[in-house]
């Protein structure tokens, strides 16, 4: 009796399925962190402007020595405002001003959430990824 070798045929197809399986899924990985990525950027600048927005909206609380105040209602109308003059909510899905916070009298924090919704991947993550910024800005006026 002799040994029989077995055949390798067909062998390398497998392995090339395989790897581009490999290869596309984490493509895709990739390309969904890049999108959440980006939501996140943009809405951070949303973040920024509104801050800035905000810390703009200030009153002279004393003439001589030019000093400014701005109170927490006028910070968060002004960043209500800005929100939608911008047209925001159209662009990021399920948009929250979580906070708007005055410390200072003249340094506003602006607080936002959006959703998040990766291409292709969005049968993994029906719902989405909630991002969260935090814009600052602040007030100065020097002579």
């Amino acid at each position: 009796m002799t040994p029989q070798c077995q055949r390798d045929d067909g062998q390398t197809s497998i392995f090339v399925i395989g790897a581009t399986v490999i290869i596309l899924l984490f493509a895709l990985t990739i390309a969904a962190i890049m999108s959440v990525t980006l939501q996140h950027r943009k809405l951070l600048s949303l973040a920024d402007s509104a801050a800035q927005s905000a810390a703009t909206a200030f009153t002279v609380a004393d003439s001589e020595s030019f000093t400014l105040t701005i109170t927490q209602d006028t910070a968060t109308n002004q960043v209500n405002q800005h929100l939608s003059n911008v047209e925001a909510a159209d662009r990021f899905p399920n948009l929250r001003v979580d906070q708007v916070r005055v410390t200072g009298d003249t340094t506003v924090s602006v607080q936002l959430s959006a959703t998040a919704h990766p291409p292709i991947v969005s049968w993994v993550l029906p719902a989405g990824v909630v991002v969260t910024t935090e814009g600052t800005a602040r007030t100065q006026l020097t002579q």
